[in-house]
């Protein structure tokens, strides 16, 4: 369940090294995408095609429940979305950024 919590720092992200072990301490660079841990815990997937100053870079927000994740995607079609691994998780983010290039 995506949660609440106070940051830690003024900035809204923490930006330090990451893999699925690693995503818990930093940012994942893929060649298409970068999952960046915030300061009040989870994750956001940016795409690196779009300037970061885009609305539309920001593609989803991630919640680790400890198990699987959980996923609201927040660009079209917004939807929330449970998975097993970092790997489905990228694997949508490329479906969705193809559809979306279409």
């Amino acid at each position: 369940m995506l949660t609440e919590s106070p940051r830690a720092s003024r900035e809204p992200f923490d930006r330090k090294p990451l893999g699925t072990e690693q995503l818990k301490t930093g940012p994942l660079h893929t060649d298409q995408f970068e999952l960046v841990r915030l300061a009040a815990g989870g994750w956001v997937i940016t795409d690196l095609a779009l300037p970061h100053d885009d609305p539309a870079c920001l593609l989803a927000y991630v919640q680790d429940d400890g198990s699987r994740f959980e996923v609201v995607w927040v660009q079209p079609p917004v939807r929330t979305g449970w998975f097993d691994s970092l790997d489905e998780i990228l694997d949508e983010a490329r479906a969705r950024r193809h559809r979306r290039a279409a």
